[in-house]
């Protein structure tokens, strides 16, 4: 379970790539598009196709290492399932960063804003907090961390042994933990269906990635773009004595 929580690691891994690429992308898109060179739909594209390559190899490697060489299941299914969440989150990350990278022109800010909002859903994924309040709970339906433990725990978990020394044993003679059915009673992950929560990690990955580009089209809008700096300059100005 361990190694599923840091698996979470790879939503800053796609804030890092956004923020490496995307700051650099928007500014040359904005003064194209002011020239009427081309659209937001064209930009977006462009940019998530040059990037989908990339980040699917790299997820493949992930999923052969994790599952081979860590050995959290060897077998070719494990492979791809964690390969899949890992392409999922990476993507979910960078669509993060793209919001706030374009909300906000100030790199280090939309970093710092970003930063927060990945820690607190790393925190709330199912390992490190067990009993969630409701309010968190309903706002961690939105996040692929959730999705992503819920379906790798039962795939991995289901069917493992585990012994222990001797001195670790119970005074019934028994070992504390001796199965993975009971790894997953501990982080109530028992009642997870894991096809159902990949199928929702996919899901939520595409939808990050439409609001990312929903929000650039409504920054992009001039009449939306105009009314926000009038908003701004009349709240900046003072009243006169």
């Amino acid at each position: 379970m361990g190694f599923i929580q840091q698996l979470a690691a790879m939503y800053f891994v796609g804030m890092l790539q956004c923020i490496a690429i995307y700051p650099y992308e928007r500014d040359v898109f904005y003064r194209e598009e002011s020239d009427n060179c081309y659209s937001v739909e064209a930009f977006i594209l462009q940019y998530t196709s040059l990037e989908l390559p990339f980040e699917i190899a790299s997820s493949l490697i992930f999923g052969v290492v994790a599952a081979f060489a860590v050995r959290l299941e060897s077998s070719v299914k494990m492979l791809f399932i964690l390969a899949f969440n890992c392409f999922c989150i990476v993507s979910c990350g960078e669509s993060l960063g793209i919001m706030f990278c374009t909300l906000f022109s100030h790199v280090g800010f939309s970093v710092n804003i970003t930063s927060v909002l990945l820690s607190i859903s790393t925190v709330l994924g199912g390992v490190l907090s067990l009993n969630v309040p409701a309010v968190l709970q309903a706002f961690n339906h939105l996040s692929p961390i959730k999705y992503s433990v819920s379906n790798l725990a039962p795939y991995a978990m289901t069917g493992q042994v585990f012994t222990c020394t001797d001195a670790q044993r119970l005074p019934n003679g028994n070992c504390p933990i001796e199965t993975g059915e009971q790894v997953l009673m501990l982080y109530n992950q028992d009642d997870k269906n894991p096809a159902i929560n990949v199928m929702a990690l996919g899901l939520v990955a595409i939808g990050y990635r439409l609001v990312a580009y929903l929000l650039l089209k409504a920054m992009r809008s001039h009449g939306i773009s105009k009314s926000i700096w009038i908003g701004l300059s009349k709240s900046s100005k003072k009243p006169q004595a």
